[in-house]
């Protein structure tokens, strides 16, 4: 792989999802060499396979000894460096090439190409937080039960991409949902109740830009539980437009609670996705905080 030859450069090893969100990035080792040559920094490229990936980026990793790993992709290419990359002295940077984007737009990452890959070089960088659900998953954004869980894996099923897709999905999704019980212990307080929809919130909003977490932040050391519980199927219909223009948090039937440590017990099963990938279905879900965990390259802006 280009690996180039300077006097004691910067390393830079990026993370290329080759598919995510169905975008052609045969252009983007001619752009990464330019920009090396440029600003003088050695790098590598890790293509993602879809299987053993943790593992042969860490190799990469542990061979390379970057200074700053990127991912190149959606949040589902951010999570997984992420979790590699979770409490080590490593810079991660981000250029978004995904469907939607959330992490990035949470933290003002430039959607252009050519603007994000500046972020990469101008050492900005943010501290945040990151949510471990079940000791095993790692959140960087938002991860939730019931209807967006379940649009999101009819949408990993589509065709059809992008806003159409997921706004054809979130609609079908709406016809067939039904409240359930949840049972969530936050920080040693029980609260029980039939929703919707759950979301643990790392985050402020989802990529589309509803935001569902409007008092939320990413570096705070907390998450929160929301719980999304309208009075009847009608409702749930009501919040198709302030879903998609960014003033859902303003219903009077999203309840929200802060903590750093909660178990959701998920009496239907239903599906949990976490950062845009959908995880299964759980019967108990445990949430904890680890705070300032991963240091993300931002804009200087």
């Amino acid at each position: 792989m280009p690996n180039n030859q300077l006097s004691k450069p910067q390393k830079i090893l990026f993370v290329i999802n080759p598919i995510s969100g169905d975008i052609d990035k045969n252009y983007l080792q001619e752009k990464i060499e330019v920009l090396a040559a440029k600003k003088q920094f050695a790098f590598e490229i890790q293509f993602t396979k879809g299987k053993n990936d943790q593992r042969l980026i860490t190799e990469a990793i542990r061979k390379f000894a970057p200074g700053k790993v990127v991912a190149v992709g959606g949040d589902g290419t951010c999570n997984l460096v992420a979790k590699i990359l979770m409490n080590r002295n490593i810079l991660m940077g981000i250029i978004p090439l995904g469907s939607a984007n959330g992490l990035a737009k949470e933290l003002q990452i430039p959607q252009n190409l050519d603007e994000a890959m500046k972020t990469i070089i101008a050492d900005k960088s943010k501290a945040i937080d990151l949510v471990i659900i079940n000791q095993k998953h790692v959140s960087l954004h938002l991860a939730d039960i019931g209807i967006n869980a379940q649009v999101v894996k009819r949408f990993e099923r589509d065709h059809i991409r992008g806003f159409a897709g997921y706004a054809k999905h979130f609609i079908q999704e709406l016809f067939a949902a039904r409240p359930l019980k949840f049972k969530v212990t936050l920080d040693g307080r029980k609260i029980i109740k039939k929703a919707y929809m759950v979301v643990i919130a790392n985050a402020t909003k989802y990529g589309t830009g509803a935001i569902i977490n409007p008092k939320g932040s990413i570096s705070d050391g907390k998450f929160e539980i929301i719980l999304i519980r309208p009075y009847s199927v009608w409702h749930l219909f009501q919040m198709v437009i302030p879903f998609f223009t960014r003033k859902i948090h303003e219903l009077d039937y999203i309840k929200s609670y802060s903590g750093q440590k909660a178990t959701i017990h998920n009496y239907g099963k239903k599906e949990l996705q976490i950062d845009g990938e959908v995880i299964g279905r759980l019967k108990e879900i445990n949430v904890e905080i680890n705070p300032h965990a991963l240091e993300i390259l931002v804009s200087e802006y």
